[in-house]
């Protein structure tokens, strides 16, 4: 199996905000490519990942299995995100990391 390998990487927790209550829907993985066995990102790629559905210590480094069946490595130093799902799309739109989308969150609250 290919393997994607990233820097900058957050592990992204996505809630939905239905009714005043937070719902969790899943975890995704976020972060810029440097190397990519699959050939389905270019280099300094931003990219945000299907469902996480295992990760796994190999040797140091963070495996992480999604819902699609993809590889992703990580360093063990990643960071953890909250997100809702608006802006989870608009990650994926973009695509925007998780420090983009708290500049925006924090944009839009100045403009009330």
């Amino acid at each position: 199996m290919g393997k994607t390998f990233l820097k900058d990487a957050y592990i992204v927790s996505v809630y939905d905000n239905k009714n005043f209550e937070q719902s969790f829907l899943g975890e995704f993985l976020s972060g810029v490519v440097i190397g990519d066995e699959t050939f389905r990102f270019r280099p300094f790629e931003q990219i945000v990942s299907s469902q996480v559905v295992t990760t796994t210590m190999v040797e140091g480094e963070l495996e992480v299995l999604t819902h699609n069946g993809s590889c992703y490595v990580i360093d063990t130093k990643y960071k953890l995100f909250k997100v809702s799902t608006a802006e989870l799309k608009v990650m994926r739109a973009g695509p925007y990391s998780p420090e983009r989308i708290l500049e925006i969150r924090e944009q839009l609250k100045n403009l009330d």
